[in-house]
């Protein structure tokens, strides 16, 4: 199940907030919490009680500012596979697919 909620990030009200649930378990976005915190640090904590920031409504362009800061790269889907690839192979050798009696 997938949807959105309201959360509190560093004292600061997040509407919009993504989240999923998978076995039972409240998973979020990749960096989700990280993009919203380096919003809240901009504002001063007298101030934090009265704001709320609508996470739906920050502009992609951000998201990528915050994933350069962190020094994050896209993954190159050839390269990907063929790294999946190697790694199937290395597995197969090593005989992590046979099952024994």
């Amino acid at each position: 199940m997938k949807g959105t909620k309201d959360m509190l990030i560093n004292d600061v009200k997040t509407t919009n907030f993504p989240y999923e649930v998978i076995d039972g378990e409240e998973h979020y976005p990749l960096h989700s919490t990280t993009v919203v915190e380096s919003i809240t640090e901009t504002i001063p904590d007298e101030l934090k009680a009265v704001m709320t920031i609508d996470y739906s409504q920050i502009p992609e362009s951000y998201f990528q500012k915050v994933k350069a800061e962190l020094g994050v790269q896209e993954a190159d889907p050839v390269q990907a596979a063929e790294n999946e690839s190697l790694l199937l192979d290395v597995l197969e050798r090593e005989g992590a697919f046979h099952q024994t009696p």
